[in-house]
């Protein structure tokens, strides 16, 4: 049963992603951003707990990452909504479809290497460093939402953390780690 104290923390994480949905379009923004430090702090306890005692599961790795991703695409797709019911700005619908690309792009890489090394690809270190950004980067956003000098530093920096994550991703991991490499077309 302990085995599974990870995994029950990364369902809790994705049934708080409606909670702060909710929370957020009515108003209760402060509560929102509670609740997203919340899911945080359940992405980092599992983790510890599932590297510490050594109760990685297959269900982990994948229960893990798509609460993660689920609950950073509804902070962010619901700062764009904001921005756009509250005739702000368009940039962050671009920053919500840049962090969906980059999300799409490594589950294909995932599959990919699922496919010809038949293995899950586990956190890094940097893709920490990303989590931990954009949770810093969003919540202060939530907050501060009507300084729009502000949006707009901290929206080119989260833009700047998804490009990183996503070619340290590529480099590091999927052409280091797995050493795949896509075709390259050859000269005739």
């Amino acid at each position: 049963m302990k085995k599974n104290i990870p995994n029950i923390l990364s369902v809790i994480r994705l049934l708080l992603v409606p909670v702060f949905i909710y929370l957020f379009f009515n108003d209760f923004k402060i509560t929102a951003a509670f609740v997203f430090a919340i899911a945080s702090a359940t992405d980092i306890l599992d983790g510890y707990l599932a590297r510490k005692y050594n109760w990685i599961t297959a269900a982990g790795k994948i229960l893990d990452p798509l609460a993660d991703k689920l609950m950073q695409g509804a902070v962010i797709c619901s700062l764009a909504i904001d921005n756009i019911n509250n005739n702000k700005s368009m940039f962050f619908i671009g920053i919500a479809v840049l962090f969906l690309l980059k999300e799409s792009a490594m589950i294909i890489g995932a599959c990919i290497v699922i496919r010809k090394k038949h293995t899950i690809v586990v956190s890094n270190w940097y893709g920490k460093a990303a989590t931990v950004a954009f949770f810093c980067i969003t919540t202060i956003l939530i907050f501060y939402s009507e300084n729009m000098t502000l949006n707009i530093i901290l929206g080119i920096l989260l833009v700047a953390v998804l490009i990183s994550a996503l070619l340290l991703y590529y480099f590091k991991v999927f052409r280091g780690v797995y050493g795949i490499k896509f075709p390259s077309k050859k000269k005739k």
